[in-house]
C-alpha cells in the first residue's frame, strides 16, 4: 500500500519523467553515435590512415622503379657489353673502373657487384664476407629484376668494422642481340633508405611500421632485430599477404586492440604494413566521445536539478493544499493554505480559500436555519398547552350544544376542533394536501359564523394533487388574508378561487379573490417583515413563505399579483412530494 502511494506521488511521477527524458535522449545519442556517427568518423580515419601508407608505397615504388632503370642502364651499357663479349682481353681493375663509374653517380647505392663464371667484381663497401646471393630463382631468370630479401652483413670503413643491413636488386646481365646470358648484376642498398621512405608513417612511439615480400619476409622493420624474420605468425598476415595488389586494413586483437593498414608495392609485390593501436588510431575520436560524455553528463545534472526545482517549487503548495484539505476532511474549516504566487497554483489555492471559507458560510447557515426551526418547535411545544385545554374544553361544550339541541354553536365548535386537532399535531410538519384543504373548509365555516356576510369559496383542486404532502398550514394564513382585507368593503360579496395542478415537475397551488388588492407599499413590505416569534398565533405571508423555503428549498416559496381595486392572487410553487 505505502508502495502504491509512493508511486501516485507527483514528486515521484516528476522524478520518473526526468529520468525517461534525460536517459532516453541519451541512450538514443549514444546509440546513434556508436552505431552510425562513430563508424562513419572510424571510417573517415581509417582512409586517413590507409592513404598515407599506401602514399608511403607509391613513393617506395618510385624508389624502386628509380633503382631498375639504373640496373637496366647498367646491363645495356654498351661498352660493359663489349668487355663482356671478349672476357680474356680485358682484367679485373677495368672491370671495377665501368662499375666505378656508375656507382659514382648515385648516393643511395652502397655496393656493385658483377658476378662472372663465380668471381666477383666489386666496387663500393668493402664487404668483410660476402654471403652467397645467387638463388635458383636468379640462375632461372629470364634478365628481369628481382629483389632479395634484406641481409646482414659486415663492412670495414676505413680502419673499423661495421654491420649493416642492405637489400638487394639482381638480374641476369643478358646480351638482348643473342639473349647470351654473360652473369650476374647484384646492386646493394642500404636499408636505412627503406625507413627513410616510410618514417613519416613513425607518428607515434606505439607505431610499428615493416616492408615484407609477398612471402612475408621483413625487408625493412623499425626494430631492426626483426629484419629477416616472417610475419606469417601475425594475426593480420594471411588476410594481408591474400591481398596481392591491394591496400587496406585489418582490425585485430593482440595483447590490445590494434588495425594493420597496409599497401602493396607495385614494382615487386612488397608489403608495407603499419600496425597501431585503436587507442591511438582513434585518439581524436575518443576524444570527442568524451566531451560528448562530459556534455551528456552536464546535460543530465542541469536537467535533474531543474526537474527537482521544479517539483518542490511546485508541489510544496500542493502539499501545503493536501495538508488544508486533510484538515477540513477531520472539521476544521479555519485552515487557510499559504499562496505565495499568481500562477495556477496560487489561484488555484486561492480557490480552495474560497470555497472553504463559503463552505463554513453554508454550514453557519444551515446551523442558524437548524436553530431557528428548534425554537419555533420550542415556541409551539410551549403554546401547545393552552390549545390541548382549550380542545378538551370546546369538546364538553360541543356535547353540551348537541344535548341542548343548538346545532349551529355545535357545528362551530366542531370546526374548530377539527382546526385544533391539526394545528397541535406538531409531530407531523408535512401533510397531504387533502388534509391542509380541510384545514381551510373548517376555517371557512368558523369565519361564515364570524361575519355575517356573503362568503363564497370554490375549490378546483386535480385528483392527482391530492395525496401530495405539503408543509402543515400554508393555505389557511394565505385565506385569512384575502378575508381580512376583502371584509373591508361590506357591500361587496367576497369570492375566493382555490387551484392545484401540477406543472413542470413542481405543485402549482392558486388562491385568488376580487377583494380590493393590496397596495404596492405594503405589498413590497410583506416579505420583508420578519415574523414574530415571540407570538405563535401570528402567522402571515411571510412567516408562510419562509416555513416554504426551509422546508422545501429556497427555489419554492411565494408569488403575489396583485391590482388595487381588482383582488389578488397569490401563487404558492411547492416540490412534488407523493405520501
Amino acid at each position: 500500500m505505502n508502495q502504491f502511494k509512493v508511486f501516485n506521488s507527483l514528486r515521484v511521477k516528476l522524478g520518473i519523467f526526468a529520468i525517461v527524458l534525460i536517459v532516453i535522449p541519451v541512450m538514443v545519442i549514444s546509440f546513434t553515435y556508436s552505431r552510425t556517427v562513430k563508424e562513419i568518423i572510424r571510417n573517415k580515419y581509417t582512409e586517413t590512415a590507409i592513404q598515407s601508407v599506401f602514399e608511403t608505397g607509391e613513393k617506395l615504388n618510385f624508389i624502386l622503379d628509380d633503382i631498375q632503370e639504373f640496373s637496366t642502364v647498367i646491363t645495356s651499357n654498351s661498352e660493359l657489353l663489349d668487355m663482356l663479349n671478349h672476357k680474356s682481353d680485358f682484367r679485373a681493375d677495368e672491370y671495377g673502373r665501368v662499375l666505378r663509374n656508375f656507382i659514382l653517380s648515385r648516393d643511395d647505392i652502397e655496393v656493385i657487384d658483377l658476378v662472372l663464371d663465380g668471381a666477383y667484381y666489386s666496387v663500393g663497401a668493402k664487404k668483410i664476407n660476402k654471403l652467397e646471393r645467387i638463388d635458383q630463382h636468379l640462375e632461372k631468370s629470364l634478365g628481369q629484376p628481382l629483389w632479395l630479401p634484406t641481409k646482414s652483413e659486415e663492412v670495414e670503413i676505413l680502419s673499423g668494422k661495421f654491420k649493416k643491413n642492405y637489400f638487394t636488386l639482381a638480374r641476369k646481365v643478358i646480351d638482348f642481340n643473342t639473349l647470351e646470358a654473360y652473369g650476374y648484376l647484384l646492386i646493394d642498398l642500404e636499408e636505412v633508405i627503406l625507413e627513410q621512405a616510410y618514417a613519416g608513417l613513425l607518428d607515434n612511439e606505439k607505431v610499428e611500421v615493416l616492408i615484407c615480400d609477398d612471402q612475408g619476409s621483413i625487408i625493412s622493420h623499425t626494430d631492426k632485430s626483426k629484419i629477416g624474420a616472417s610475419i606469417i605468425g601475425e594475426p593480420y598476415a594471411a588476410a594481408v599477404l591474400a591481398d596481392k595488389d591491394g591496400h587496406d586494413y585489418v582490425q585485430y586483437e593482440s595483447s590490445i586492440d590494434k588495425v594493420a593498414i597496409y599497401s602493396t608495392v607495385e614494382n615487386n609485390g612488397w608489403k608495407i604494413i603499419k600496425t597501431i593501436s585503436t587507442d591511438y588510431l582513434y585518439q581524436e575520436l575518443n576524444e570527442i566521445q568524451r566531451y560528448l560524455n562530459i556534455a551528456g553528463i552536464f546535460y543530465s545534472l542541469v536537467i535533474i536539478t531543474y526537474i527537482l526545482f521544479f517539483s518542490f517549487r511546485y508541489t510544496e503548495p500542493m502539499m501545503k493544499m493536501m495538508n488544508v484539505i486533510k484538515k477540513v476532511e477531520q472539521g476544521d474549516l479555519t485552515a487557510r493554505t499559504e499562496v505565495q504566487s499568481n500562477d495556477e497554483v496560487g489561484q488555484l489555492g486561492h480557490s480552495l480559500n474560497n470555497m472553504i471559507a463559503e463552505m463554513q458560510k453554508l454550514i453557519d447557515q444551515l446551523i442558524r436555519e437548524e436553530q431557528e426551526k428548534k425554537e419555533v418547535e420550542l415556541e409551539a411545544l410551549h403554546a401547545q398547552i393552552n390549545p390541548h385545554f382549550l380542545y378538551n374544553t370546546l369538546n364538553t361544550i360541543k356535547w353540551m350544544a348537541k344535548i341542548q339541541g343548538n346545532s349551529g354553536v355545535s357545528k362551530a365548535i366542531t370546526a374548530l376542533v377539527k382546526l385544533l386537532r391539526i394545528s397541535t399535531n406538531l409531530g407531523r410538519e408535512m401533510i397531504s394536501l387533502r388534509e391542509e384543504i380541510d384545514y381551510v373548509m373548517n376555517y371557512i365555516v368558523i369565519q361564515k359564523l364570524r361575519f355575517n356576510k356573503a362568503m363564497n369559496i370554490v375549490y378546483n383542486i386535480d385528483d392527482s394533487c391530492m395525496d401530495l404532502t405539503v408543509p402543515k398550514l400554508i393555505l389557511q394564513p394565505i385565506v385569512e388574508n384575502s378575508i381580512i382585507y376583502g371584509m373591508e368593503d361590506e357591500q361587496h360579496e367576497l369570492n375566493i378561487e382555490i387551484r392545484a395542478h401540477l406543472e413542470d415537475q413542481q405543485l402549482m397551488i392558486e388562491i385568488l379573490d376580487d377583494g380590493p388588492g393590496i397596495e404596492d407599499e405594503i405589498l413590497k413590505n410583506i416579505f420583508n417583515n420578519a415574523s414574530n416569534k415571540s407570538k405563535f398565533s401570528k402567522v402571515g405571508l411571510n412567516n408562510v413563505n419562509q416555513r416554504i423555503k426551509l422546508y422545501c428549498g429556497s427555489e419554492y416559496g411565494l408569488s403575489i399579483e396583485t391590482e388595487v381595486g381588482m383582488g389578488t392572487k397569490v401563487l404558492v410553487n411547492l416540490p412534488i412530494n407523493a405520501l
